[in-house]
Formats: structure tokens, C-alpha cells, sequence
């Protein structure tokens, strides 16, 4: 493995490493279990710490990951990362055109179904639980901390924590597969573990959303008034 790709990677686990220490006062937020159908539904409110923690079934584990994977916000996020790519005209060999934006989006969701099909299989064999834990500190220093933390880090079905192996495996088998329907002069080791890499750091884009954007609307709905008359 060339020696660029090696310290990189290297750097990223310390990093990881030292962002995984057991998270304090974080709480399931983005998906709760609807008890009368027993299925993961939307939640309005961070559950108490006071209360229970309930891990999912198997079933609700499945339900959960097709919620995310065959909805209109994945179809979206993937032609929106096809625009970009068509903009920047990469990989050329796709070309331009309606063509080449069908190629580009083809590939963007499926690198998508693969991720996220790859972490349902090995969280359900690891008993890791999915859902997404908002913090439940104020601040914006001490929040983004945890969502630090839980970008690298998962709850058990027991209720503790610990790396999120599913989603470091998820990176890895997913930067392969795209690497692997890209134009052949893209094939690599190299390129491949660095789409793993990417992969795996956007799951801190993707924490860092979810843990503010329920503020930023808030914010919009106050200064708007939106929903008020």
C-alpha cells in the first residue's frame, strides 16, 4: 500500500481512537419504537435518561435501514451528488449529457444501498443499534464533542457503547464496490481505501445534521413566523 495512503489511514485511527471514550449524557433522539405497532418511528424529543433503554428487534432494524435506503431523501442526496459530479466532469470517461447524469446517479445510489445494506448485515450480527443519539448537553462546543463521539461510536443492544464497527466495515466494502464499477484507470488499492475513508468520515457530516438541524429550524420558524398567524 503506498506509503501516503498508510499514514493517512493511520492518522484517522488515532483520531477515531480518541473520540471512541464512553459518551456522557447522550440519548436515543432519532428514531423511538412506536410501542403500539412495534415498528421505529420519527421522534419529536430526546428520551429521558430516566427512562429504559429499549434495543430494536431484528425486524425493526430492517424496517429502519429501508426507511433510509429506499426513500425520497436518499434518491435525492444521490442525484444531488450526480449534479455535482456531472459538474465537475468526473470520471470523463462517463461523459456529459442525460447519459453521463444517469451513470453518475445510478452510481451514487448504489454506493449508497451498498453502505447501507453492508451496515444492516454486520450491525444486526453485532447487535449494534443504528439509531442515532443526540446530545443531551447544551452548547455548541460540548454538543459538537458528542457528536464527535457518535459519529465513531454506537450503542449496543445491551445499552452500553463502543466502536461502530458496522460502519468502519460498511466504508470499507462500499469504497470497493464503487471503486470497482469506476472507469478502469481508477482501479486501486490506494483509491479504494481513501472512498473507504471518505465514506466513513461522512458519517460526521451526517451526525452533525442531525444534531443541529432541528435547531436551525426552530430558528427559521421563530424569525419567519412560519406556522404562526
Amino acid at each position: 500500500m503506498p506509503s501516503r495512503a498508510v499514514r493517512i489511514i493511520s492518522t484517522a485511527c488515532v483520531i477515531l481512537a480518541s473520540l471512541a471514550q464512553p459518551a456522557e449524557a447522550q440519548t436515543v433522539d432519532s428514531v423511538s419504537v412506536d410501542s403500539t405497532r412495534g415498528l421505529p418511528a420519527p421522534a419529536v424529543r430526546p428520551i429521558s435518561d430516566t427512562v429504559s433503554y429499549v434495543p430494536l428487534t431484528l425486524g425493526q432494524k430492517a424496517t429502519f435501514y429501508s426507511s433510509r435506503t429506499f426513500s425520497a431523501r436518499a434518491i435525492l442526496g444521490a442525484s444531488y451528488a450526480a449534479g455535482i459530479a456531472q459538474w465537475r466532469h468526473t470520471p470523463r470517461e462517463w461523459g456529459n449529457g442525460i447519459s453521463g447524469y444517469a451513470r453518475r446517479d445510478a452510481a451514487a445510489y448504489g454506493g449508497g444501498v451498498v453502505r447501507r445494506t453492508a451496515e444492516f448485515g454486520f450491525g444486526a450480527l453485532l447487535r449494534e443499534d443504528p439509531r442515532f443519539e443526540r446530545s443531551t448537553r447544551d452548547g455548541f462546543i460540548p454538543r459538537t464533542e458528542d457528536v464527535l463521539r457518535s459519529s465513531v461510536t454506537v450503542r449496543t443492544d445491551d445499552g452500553g457503547h463502543r466502536l461502530a464497527w458496522s460502519r468502519a466495515a460498511a466504508a470499507i466494502v462500499t469504497g470497493f464496490a464503487v471503486n470497482s464499477w469506476e472507469p478502469r484507470r481508477m482501479h486501486s488499492t490506494h483509491h479504494a481505501l481513501m472512498l473507504s475513508l471518505a465514506g466513513f468520515l461522512s458519517y460526521g457530516t451526517a451526525s452533525f445534521t442531525q444534531e443541529f438541524s432541528p435547531d436551525v429550524r426552530r430558528y427559521v420558524f421563530r424569525e419567519f413566523h412560519i406556522g404562526h398567524e
